[in-house]
């Protein structure tokens, strides 16, 4: 275990990088090392991204990663091959062409960090044709005796045809600090399928920075539905290209905040391809003292004749204390498209809250209930049946520990 010094946000990880890059390359898979280098030199160009930074102005990433963290150096468990227990023999050679492709660590800092960092690999491919019968769900589940840094790797190669589904389940252990940064990179093959569903239930201790890089060919499907159900400081940032013709993205998100949660979510749906397809829709809860961020913005190119995006972002802030941030963006260049975005910021509805509690519903639960009404819609959204039931408790369990919870009362 190394620990990182608090001296200096920066120093501290290009210093550990130098001192020990032997070490992390020996307990690496070696497609992990190749980009290393590049990475690393990334990083000390651009450092922390500051709030003057467009992308990163609604969380202060340096104060995140201030602290003194703990990192294991020791060898990692490295999936180099599909999760469907494919053994075909080329895997080796298209994950090593694959990895680092998508991943921007020339402009994004926490990627490149990342990619500098990493020694935990896990790929999931699919080969064409093939779809998978049931949903391929990976649990990540933090511990440890002292403040822990984890630097991840996903790898998503869904090749022509293909269908898959990906569920991403994130908790902690609420009695330590955490700080984890994964990259995710999806590989979406002409006419295949791809869900992800990343399901965060962390502590108020806990740091989270994903991101997610995704290449969707011509007629190909993404879509990405993000729940943040409870944490301390999350960021999330899904940047999807378009690259084929009658390419699809969708994007979702449910956002529950209470406390002094912070939870930053940043979009870009690159439109390349003529007659693609995209919808977002983001939804937050913030109460109490805790604040939310949504950045989406839907890119347009010249030649992407034919597009149809709505972008959509509806929040409630339900105290004077919480902060809601939103900002839906459409940047056009071509003629023939039909493309829509708004928000909305709003507190709950009083004449429901008056009906329900003349009906003999406490406001407590009048409020809950609205709450959970408000959230319905994402998970009605989502593809996935099978989740959905899941989902709904999850959320009634989170609301009603929140209004059981008698800290921040």
């Amino acid at each position: 275990m190394h620990n990182l010094s608090a001296v200096n946000p920066i120093d501290q990880y290009i210093e550990l990088f130098h001192t020990q890059r032997r070490l992390i390359d020996a307990n690496s898979h070696p497609v992990l090392n190749v980009r290393r280098k590049t990475a690393a030199a990334a990083f000390e160009r651009l450092g922390f991204p500051s709030r003057k930074v467009e992308r990163y102005k609604y969380t202060d990433v340096a104060a995140a990663f201030a602290p003194n963290y703990g990192l294991s150096l020791g060898k990692q468990t490295a999936n180099s091959r599909a999760l469907d227990n494919t053994t075909n023999s080329e895997d080796p050679a298209l994950i090593a062409a694959l990895y680092g492709t998508l991943a921007d660590v020339e402009t994004d800092a926490i990627t490149a960090l990342n990619t500098m960092l990493v020694q935990e690999l896990t790929v999931i491919h699919v080969p064409a044709d093939t779809h998978k019968e049931h949903p391929v769900q990976i649990v990540h589940t933090l511990r440890s005796t002292a403040p822990l840094m984890q630097n991840r790797r996903l790898l998503i190669i869904a090749e022509a045809g293909s269908h898959v589904q990906v569920i991403l389940n994130e908790k902690a252990d609420e009695q330590q600090d955490f700080l984890t940064t994964q990259v995710t990179e999806v590989f979406v093959g002409e006419g295949a399928h791809v869900e992800l569903y990343d399901i965060e239930s962390t502590s108020a201790r806990c740091h989270r920075f994903h991101q997610v890089f995704a290449d969707v060919a011509a007629g190909g499907h993404f879509t990405q539905t993000a729940f943040t159900l409870s944490g301390g400081l999350s960021r999330n940032q899904t940047d999807v290209r378009l690259s084929g013709s009658s390419a699809e993205a969708i994007l979702l998100g449910c956002v529950i905040t209470d406390g002094h949660q912070h939870v930053d979510n940043n979009t870009l749906i690159d439109h390349r391809a003529p007659g693609c397809r995209s919808r977002e829709l983001y939804k937050y809860v913030v109460d109490q003292q805790s604040t939310g961020a949504f950045a989406g913005r839907v890119l347009v190119r010249e030649e992407a004749q034919q597009t149809d995006s709505e972008e959509r972002n509806a929040n409630l802030v339900c105290t004077d204390e919480a902060r809601m941030w939103t900002q839906p963006m459409l940047e056009i260049y071509a003629d023939d498209v039909k493309c829509s975005h708004g928000s909305t910021v709003g507190q709950l509805n009083a004449d429901a809250l008056f009906y329900m509690r003349q009906r003999g519903i406490s406001e407590a639960e009048a409020r809950m209930l609205l709450k959970q009404a408000f959230a319905a819609e994402v998970i009605d959204t989502i593809p996935l049946e099978a989740l959905r039931p899941r989902l709904y408790a999850l959320v009634e369990n989170r609301f009603r520990s929140c209004e059981d919870c008698k800290l921040c009362k």
